[in-house]
């Protein structure tokens, strides 16, 4: 005899609306100071000025500016901020001139 299958639904072609997902992960949506891009302009400007008074060298000054925006953007202000004191620490920058990179960061902060 033969065997009579029992009658499967076909998949959906489409977006199967009804699906249940599986349990997701989800972020912690706790939110980070990071630096405001619509502030980068003037935030640069003001940075460039005050290692402009110092006599740091340029090329360090370049990459201290480029390290500090690109820790600040992407990842937060606190870890700019350790960037910044670990160049203190190394001898690169001042306590004033750290102290003022510091603030700067803090006034063109958002929280994101």
């Amino acid at each position: 005899m033969a065997e009579v299958k029992a009658h499967t639904r076909r998949a959906s072609k489409g977006r199967n609306y009804g699906a249940k997902h599986p349990e997701r992960e989800y972020q912690d949506n706790t939110r980070i100071t990071m630096l405001n891009l619509r502030r980068l302009g003037s935030f640069r400007y003001d940075i460039r000025d005050i290692l402009a008074h110092t006599d740091i060298d340029e090329a360090l000054a370049s990459a201290l500016v480029a390290n500090v925006i690109a820790k600040a953007s992407r990842v937060s202000i606190a870890d700019a901020k350790d960037y910044v004191r670990e160049i203190q620490a190394q001898g690169g920058l001042h306590q004033d001139v750290a102290d003022d990179i510091c603030s700067l960061m803090d006034r063109y902060s958002k929280y994101r």
